[in-house]
């Protein structure tokens, strides 16, 4: 049997997603070189927009107030989703109607990676 050709096709996803990190550099940077690299592809691959750096400002009507290398931007977002690790940033959540904590943000005193993806999970379904 011959392939002669293995193109895959990706449609456009519904919405556009952001995955953003305080820490500077390339996001999962501290990941293994295999299991970081391939990450990051599916994630490329997805249309998922990567950017570190990041410095958190407010979150309004207008969307996600944020700092990157000195100039603010705002993302037009509907949803924000914060994996503040055991630094919450609670503070972007006041005034909204409509938030969830999850994970380290939610009950920082217990590291569970598992319960805080499975926390993830579960709202990216909801939302």
């Amino acid at each position: 049997m011959t392939v002669t050709s293995t193109s895959s096709t990706v449609a456009s996803p519904p919405r556009q997603l952001w995955l953003l990190q305080r820490k500077a550099g390339q996001p999962g940077a501290g990941l293994g070189k295999t299991s970081g690299w391939v990450h990051r592809a599916h994630l490329k691959h997805q249309g998922v927009q990567l950017l570190g750096g990041v410095e958190y400002l407010q979150v309004d009507d207008a969307g996600l107030h944020l700092r990157v290398n000195g100039e603010q931007r705002v993302l037009a977002v509907d949803n924000v989703v914060i994996c503040a690790g055991q630094e919450p940033l609670s503070e972007l959540a006041e005034g909204q109607s409509a938030w969830h904590l999850i994970g380290g943000a939610r009950r920082a005193g217990e590291l569970d990676a598992k319960r805080a993806i499975r926390e993830g999970a579960e709202l990216a379904a909801r939302l």
